[in-house]
């Protein structure tokens, strides 16, 4: 019992002392911290954009974001959306909620993390307001001290005006008001039920949570806050379900030519998570944008449109087109250059002029089809990925395995953990942006190397550079393999399904992509690219609706792409591609490289590139034999006439004999036909020999009886050959 009194002791004594010297630290980190009235007021904030020549193409500031709401101006649910899902104990606590705390130490020492926050809306206030975001007990003890004065200082109706009025809700908009205005082009007093949901979904992570970045998540979160308003009574039953399948909705976003392009920079800007959004009273933003390209592009079609282009020097976005810069969409047959093909180029599994069956197949239930189930038999890589056929590209992962895959396509920040083939043909968990995929294209024609480009060229926070654009390359094929690559697109192009971009004067390289079924497309793309460009265009509709089968990415987006390129080089051609010196371009022939699989040297032939080293060097010459075919003989009286067809022939010699006498009645370049005359009764036969390189083919027609009553050819002497 002795023990157990003393071990009780010496625990009190412990703890006593840790309250004491809690309190202690408490008022010593604290003895200083202030509350400052001053620094709920954001008036002299700023934030510029400005294009690559140094014009301001965007301001935001608060002095012209209309003047603060006042609470009473707010209709209840608008202001108990935010208390509902932020702080639903805002009326009862004195600023710190210590319920909320037990119950987030507790979960997050069960899950062994720190994800669940406890902060209430006066602590969001102060720490938004008068302190950083930095993780530390000493920032938490000053934040408590200003909450609890804060909360002496203003009753609570003030305080959650304070704090609507101040909140950042991303896109440069601060307060309530101006993110009415900025999402829904009207007054915060007049907010809906959804849209005041929305809003106050957005504020946990407003670059998460946007409804112009990402509608799905924000659904989802504008829903969960409609359930929590349910739950604390302060909306009914039918006002939740009236509302729970609202979708997300917002304002025409483009006020000028700019605003596309001026929204993917504040994603970008808001993504990089550089500084707080609260403390700062000047940032300016310097981009990439070329200002007279930027207003070129438009919506050509009657769908959804997304362009972009970059500029491959500096890796910059030079213009951008679209709703939202984070849309992720299926990228269709556009994957086969960097996913299937390129990578087993430079593994030395494939080259140029492999050759693969086209066909139908079925692996495990999965069988691809090609455009209108078509299919071609023995087609070489090169025509393969140029005519964007299907089997070839899933046929050729299923051998190669989709990890060998993966191990090139992570190194540019695309992760294939979809096991199933479909992603040959492009079927990505989750899709990807159009900026994503056109970076993904970046490694050929930048030597191979995989540079993640940007929107932004610098940041400067209060007239300090805070951030520089300075991406290191990642290597992920050779050169050599790159150089291909562009050399098999150039032909898409030419001969493939980017024909509508062949007129223009300079070297391109397309690939297109088209995500459907029978009932209709759902993506329509074209991804190309010249020595110093890279342009993407998604055609679609945001909300997956079918358009009809005639959009496919070869006709609307290859369209616009053309357009585009007009204007990118209206002044001036980009150079042609440089062959690289580990690359080789032979001629070969195409007949007997699909029906044998023999590479043969052909001036006439296809050209193919190859690594130096790795290309053929047997002559066409000099594997060919000569051939004779279809060979008749007709008699007519004492004229013959021999026809027949020689192929790879240098010359030919005709021998006839008579009376058991041969006499050569023809020695000269190859013919098709030959007439001779009888001299005599008697029998008669005819050799044709065909002489190439050495080798030599000779046939023997049916013997001639020739008679004085009339001329026969024996019924039982068929022609030979030897």
């Amino acid at each position: 019992m002795k023990k157990v009194v003393k071990l009780t002791l010496f625990i009190l004594c412990l703890t006593l002392i840790f309250i004491v010297f809690a309190v202690f630290s408490y008022f010593l980190i604290t003895k200083d911290t202030r509350l400052d009235l001053t620094k709920f007021e954001k008036s002299n904030f700023v934030l510029q954009v400005y294009s690559d020549s140094g014009n301001l193409i965007e301001e935001k500031s608060l002095k012209t974001a209309g003047k603060p709401v006042k609470i009473e101006e707010l209709k209840d649910y608008t202001v108990k959306a935010f208390i509902s899902v932020e702080d639903k104990r805002f009326y009862s606590h004195n600023g710190i909620d210590l319920k909320r705390i037990i119950g987030a130490t507790l979960s997050n020492v069960k899950s062994l993390s720190f994800k669940e926050g406890a902060s209430t809306i006066t602590q969001q206030l102060i720490k938004n307001t008068h302190l950083t975001s930095e993780k530390t007990l000493k920032r938490k003890l000053k934040e408590i001290k200003l909450s609890l004065e804060l909360e002496k200082r203003y009753d609570k109706n003030e305080i959650i005006e304070i704090y609507l009025n101040t909140i950042y809700f991303g896109k440069g908009a601060y307060g309530i008001e101006n993110a009415s205005k900025v999402y829904f082009n009207k007054s915060a007093k007049d907010l809906t039920i959804n849209e005041s949901v929305i809003l106050a979904g957005i504020i946990k992570a407003p670059s998460k949570y946007s409804p112009i970045d990402d509608k799905s998540a924000c659904f989802l979160r504008k829903n969960l806050v409609l359930k929590l308003m349910k739950e604390n009574g302060y909306i009914s039953e039918s006002e939740y379900l009236k509302n729970i399948e609202k979708p997300v909705e917002t304002a025409n976003q483009k006020s000028n030519d700019y605003s596309d392009y001026i929204n993917a920079v504040i994603t970008e800007y808001e993504s990089l998570n550089l500084l707080s959004p609260y403390n700062e009273k000047e940032i300016k933003i310097f981009t990439y944008l070329n200002e007279d390209l930027q207003s070129t592009l438009n919506n050509n079609t009657k769908y959804s449109s997304s362009q972009i282009v970059i500029n491959s020097k500096n890796n910059g976005v030079i213009a951008y087109y679209g709703n939202n810069s984070k849309l992720k969409r299926c990228p269709a047959s556009c994957v086969k250059p960097f996913l299937v093909y390129a990578p087993m180029i430079n593994d030395g599994y494939i080259k140029q002029s492999s050759v693969i069956k086209d066909e139908p197949i079925n692996y495990n239930g999965y069988s691809p089809k090609n455009y209108n189930d078509k299919y071609y038999g023995n087609v070489t890589v090169k025509t393969a990925l140029s005519k964007s056929l299907n089997v070839p590209a899933v046929k050729l992962l299923n051998g190669y395995t989709i990890k060998k895959s993966n191990d090139y396509t992570k190194k540019m920040g695309i992760t294939l953990d979809n096991e199933n083939l479909s992603c040959a043909l492009g079927s990505l968990t989750g899709g990807l942006t159009l900026k994503e995929l056109c970076d993904a294209y970046s490694p050929f024609n930048n030597g191979g190397n995989y540079i993640k480009s940007s929107f932004i060229k610098s940041i400067s926070a209060s007239n300090v550079t805070i951030y520089r654009h300075n991406p290191k390359p990642i290597n992920v094929f050779s050169e050599e393999t790159s150089y291909i690559i562009s050399d098999t697109l150039k032909e898409s192009v030419n001969s493939g399904n980017s024909k509508k971009l062949r007129d223009l004067p300079y070297e391109i390289c397309a690939k297109t992509g088209t995500n459907g079924s029978d009932k209709g497309n759902i993506d329509a793309l074209s991804i190309s690219y010249t020595t110093d460009s890279i342009v993407g265009v998604w055609v679609g509709n945001e909300d997956y609706s079918l358009m009809p089968n005639s959009v496919t990415g070869s006709n609307e987006p290859t369209i616009i792409s053309r357009e585009i390129y007009q204007n990118l080089y209206k002044y001036r051609y980009p150079n042609d591609f440089s062959v690289p010196n580990g690359v080789s371009k032979v001629k070969i022939d195409s007949e007997y490289l699909l029906n044998e699989n023999v590479e043969l040297l052909n001036d006439n032939g296809e050209e193919f590139c190859y690594f130096n080293g790795h290309e053929p060097t047997s002559k066409y010459e000099n594997y060919l034999t000569p051939t004779i075919t279809n060979p008749k003989i007709i008699v007519n009286n004492n004229k013959v006439s021999l026809k027949f067809n020689v192929k790879n022939a240098d010359f030919i010699k005709i021998t006839q004999t008579y009376n058991n006498c041969e006499k050569v009645v023809y020695n000269g370049k190859s013919i098709d036909e030959y007439t001779d005359y009888l001299s005599g009764y008697g029998l008669y036969s005819y050799k044709i020999t065909a002489y190439f390189n050495g080798k030599t083919q000779t046939y023997v027609f049916n013997k001639i009886n020739y008679k004085k009553t009339s001329p026969s050819i024996l019924e039982n002497d068929e022609w030979l050959s030897a």
